[in-house]
C-alpha cells in the first residue's frame, strides 16, 4: 500500500480548522465560519464529526500545501505494541474447541496439527475437490510477498492502532481456486487452531489481497506477533485476521456474511500535529 498526495488549503478570514485522513489518503476539511464565533461553532461541529480528536487549533490566514505519504512500514516490535499488545483476544486473537477441525482433518487422511503445531490447513465444503495441503506446499505453490495495511476496528481519529508491514505467505485465493467452489459457493469461514472462525462474503475475500501470512517483517509470524500464522485481508479492519488457522470451508448459505465495516474512516490513519506560521 502506497499513497502520495497534497492538498492545497487557503483561508483568508480568521476560522478553525480539523484535518485528518479518510480510507485511501483522502482528506476531511472543515473550515468555520468567519469570525471567532462561528469558529468556536464549526471547530465544535467539526470535532463531533470526526470522532475523538484530541485538540482543534484556530489560526487564521492558512495558505501552503499538505503533503503525505504511506510509504512507512513499521518494525514489528512497534507493530506488536500498536495492534496487538493489551488488545482483547476477541478483537485480534482466537478462542474456541478445535475439536470439530480435527477430526474434519483427520477424515480425508492427514493431519492440520502435530502437537500443537500446524503443519497443513484443510480446505472442504460445497467445493468440488477438498485437500489438506501442508504450510509448505502452500508456500511453495502460491507464495505472496507484499506490504499491507493493518488496522484496528477501534482505531479513532488520530489514534495510532494503524501501521504498514511487509508480510510472506501465500494466496488464498489460490487455495478457494485449487478447491473448484460450487457456483451457488457465497461464504467463506476461516477457522483457528482452537475453534474460533470467521465468516465472510466469499466474493469479497476473493477481490482482495487474501494472504495466509507466515512471516513479518522478514521474521517468522510467530517471532513478530505470537501466533503460527494469519490471515491478512487488504482494505479490512484488523478485526478478521483470524490467527492460527487450520481450516477453510467454503459454502452456501441463505444468509450471506456481512461485509466487515470498520467503526470509523480512519483507516489509514493520519493527524496534523504541528504546523509553521509564514510570515
Amino acid at each position: 500500500m502506497s499513497k502520495k498526495g497534497s492538498i492545497a488549503m487557503s483561508v483568508v478570514a480568521l476560522g478553525a480548522m480539523t484535518l485528518s485522513t479518510l480510507p485511501l489518503g483522502q482528506a476531511s476539511l472543515a473550515q468555520a465560519a468567519e469570525g471567532p464565533e462561528g469558529a468556536d461553532v464549526a471547530a465544535a461541529e467539526a470535532v463531533e464529526g470526526q470522532g475523538q480528536v484530541t485538540a482543534v487549533n484556530q489560526v487564521s490566514n492558512i495558505e501552503g500545501t499538505f503533503t503525505w505519504n504511506q510509504d512507512a512500514v513499521a518494525d514489528n516490535p512497534t507493530l506488536r505494541k500498536v495492534l496487538y499488545e493489551g488488545v482483547s483476544t476477541y478483537l485480534c486473537g482466537v478462542h474456541g474447541n478445535v475439536a470439530d477441525v480435527a477430526a474434519g482433518a483427520a477424515s480425508l487422511n492427514r493431519p492440520v496439527v502435530e502437537g500443537e503445531k500446524i503443519v497443513a490447513l484443510k480446505v472442504s465444503g460445497d467445493v468440488g475437490a477438498s485437500f489438506v495441503a501442508s504450510i509448505d506446499e502452500c508456500l511453495e505453490q502460491a507464495p505472496i510477498k507484499t506490504t499491507l495495511g493493518c488496522t484496528c476496528a477501534g482505531n479513532p481519529a488520530d489514534g495510532r492502532a494503524s501501521a504498514n508491514a511487509e508480510v510472506t505467505g501465500f494466496s488464498v485465493k489460490a487455495l478457494i481456486e485449487r478447491a473448484k467452489p460450487s457456483d451457488e459457493a457465497n461464504t467463506i469461514t476461516f477457522t483457528a487452531q482452537d475453534g474460533y472462525g470467521v465468516s465472510l462474503p466469499l466474493s469479497y475475500v476473493m477481490q482482495r489481497h487474501s494472504v495466509i501470512v507466515t512471516e513479518v517483517g522478514g521474521a517468522t509470524v510467530n517471532e513478530a506477533l505470537g501466533c503460527q500464522n494469519q490471515l491478512w485481508l487488504g482494505a479490512t479492519s484488523a478485526r478478521s485476521f483470524v490467527r492460527d488457522v487450520v481450516s477453510i470451508e467454503i459454502t452456501c448459505e441463505d444468509a450471506v456474511p456481512e461485509i466487515p465495516q470498520a467503526e470509523g474512516c480512519n483507516q489509514p490513519n493520519v493527524g496534523v500535529l504541528s504546523g509553521e506560521a509564514i510570515a
